[in-house]
């Protein structure tokens, strides 16, 4: 139990996956021997060196974890066979394939035993023991190596869906599977695992094929295709198998014309956001009665839309609506508690660059658009309350992070280098400098496969100086945004 204890300590700072880890994700338990592991860690090297060499599997480092298991080494064979041990140490490195190694010494003679335990800590995938008649590490390496292969091949995918836009899918691949533009691949979803009666190996893995489709781009171990035959009523989601087709090259032709088709290929897709917004607002004016400072909350809701015309261009827009009370902050105004009602409307088209794939690693986007802010207070004309609006073509920035499975951070940033200023009740002169800044930062979290929650802190400021005696005008909005996003 202080094991256990120990290696959740580690956890604290990781959010424990309820999802399936890959079995193309490994690590190496200590491997354990009966003469004080002076093999064992030689073995463990080069071992660990044939995996990384080979590639079938995306190995994890345990250094970590192996020092926390140093400090139990009188009782390490049987922390190592401790389902909650293991389970533990597969929800820390977020893997699928754990290696268990031991060693035991006879008479001139070594037994080999390995095993490959699952992320529970309880399905066996692979094991196998043999005695070796010399001690001799070549032979020790050589058995391992062959076991690797051997268990390499019964792993019932070639890689996992990473995400899904429409028809077109983006999924991981082994680093030693070949894959190429055009090739061929299949699509399944897992049923069940069935085990030996006896020994309690894993000995099946059902499956069911739900599409089938074609290679149209690669890049750094990640593979884009596209659905082309759907052989299931089944969606397919994030985490489904993928089997690739044998390559033939004398299949895959014109790879050219077919990845330019695809990658031009029109996307009626993109995202949906509907939030509640609560806003701290501030109207600051130098008017006739000198320098006053209103404030207060506003609320109201916000709809955001971001449709994807190809996986790199978008274009999108912003509607919201606040409203609220404001009450005196500083100055004398004649109206010290007036209304205000603000509204903003977007509409932007832009770039978005993703150096790791649409659905892996960051997302920068740059755009440019048309927007417009517009403030109704109660008028004042001596105060320089009223109806007016600030709009111009913008520019800005943003994008997102994974932070964590499920979890990105947000954020954006805009300017309106040279903004109009609209005086519906004639209060203001004309206009000497106008400014617009927006800052927006937040996180998404990814609730189930169609629906985000996002949240997000934003603020707004715009502001104008002016020739008349109402002279300056400045608004700024910092509210918080709580809603969801809707994939459609």
């Amino acid at each position: 139990m202080k094991l256990i204890f120990a290696i959740t300590c580690l956890l604290l700072s990781t959010t424990c996956l309820a999802d399936q880890f890959s079995m193309r994700r490994c690590m190496i338990l200590p491997i354990t021997d009966t003469a004080g592991n002076s093999l064992g860690f030689k073995v463990y090297e080069n071992l660990e060196r044939h995996l990384k060499r080979e590639k079938w599997c995306e190995y994890v480092s345990s250094s970590e974890i192996i020092e926390v298991f140093s400090k139990y080494r009188d009782k390490l064979p049987e922390f190592l066979k401790d389902p909650n041990v293991l389970k533990t140490v597969a929800q820390r490195l977020e893997i699928g394939t754990i290696i268990r190694v031991n060693l035991e010494y006879g008479v001139d003679s070594i037994t080999v035993a390995a095993d490959i335990v699952g992320e529970n800590g309880v399905d066996i995938y692979f094991g196998e023991k043999i005695l070796i008649n010399k001690i001799d590490i070549y032979d020790v390496n050589s058995a391992l190596v062959n076991w690797m292969n051997l268990y390499e091949s019964t792993i019932p995918y070639d890689g996992k869906v990473l995400g899904i836009l429409g028809d077109q899918v983006t999924f991981k691949v082994a680093g030693n599977k070949r894959v190429a533009i055009g090739q061929e691949f299949k699509l399944k979803r897992f049923i069940k695992k069935r085990r030996h009666p006896l020994l309690k190996k894993i000995v099946e893995w059902d499956s069911e094929v739900i599409a089938k489709g074609k290679i149209f781009n690669v890049s750094k171990g990640q593979a884009l295709g596209v659905i082309k035959v759907y052989t299931s009523k089944h969606k397919v989601l994030a985490g489904d198998w993928v089997r690739l087709e044998k390559f033939n090259p004398r299949k895959i032709h014109d790879d050219k014309n077919f990845s330019r088709y695809e990658k031009q290929k029109f996307g009626r897709l993109g995202d949906l956001s509907l939030s509640f917004v609560l806003s701290s607002h501030t109207t600051t004016t130098t008017a006739v009665t000198g320098s006053n400072k209103v404030n207060g909350f506003l609320y109201g809701i916000s709809a955001e839309l971001e449709s994807w015309i190809t996986r790199n261009y978008f274009v999108g827009g912003e509607f919201s609506k606040m409203l609220g009370n404001l009450s005196k902050s500083s100055g004398t105004p004649a109206a010290d508690t007036p209304g205000q009602n603000v509204g903003v409307l977007k509409l932007v088209g832009g770039y978005k660059y993703l150096p790791m794939g649409f659905f892996y690693g960051p997302q920068i986007n740059l755009y440019s658009g048309w927007a417009k802010y517009s403030y109704a207070m109660d008028v004042s004309a001596t105060d320089g309350y009223g109806s007016n609006s600030f709009s111009g073509i913008l520019f800005g920035a943003g994008g997102s992070m994974p932070l964590k499975k499920g979890i990105r951070v947000i954020g954006s940033g805009e300017i309106m280098p040279f903004g109009d200023f609209t005086d519906d009740d004639n209060l203001y002169g004309s206009k000497k400098s106008i400014s617009s800044l927006v800052i927006e930062l937040g996180a998404l979290y990814q609730w189930n496969p169609n629906i985000k929650i996002k949240g997000s802190f934003k603020n707004i400021s715009n502001s104008g100086k002016f020739s008349g005696q109402n002279s300056e005008l400045k608004y700024s909005d910092s509210g918080f945004k709580l809603g969801g996003v809707i994939g459609f």
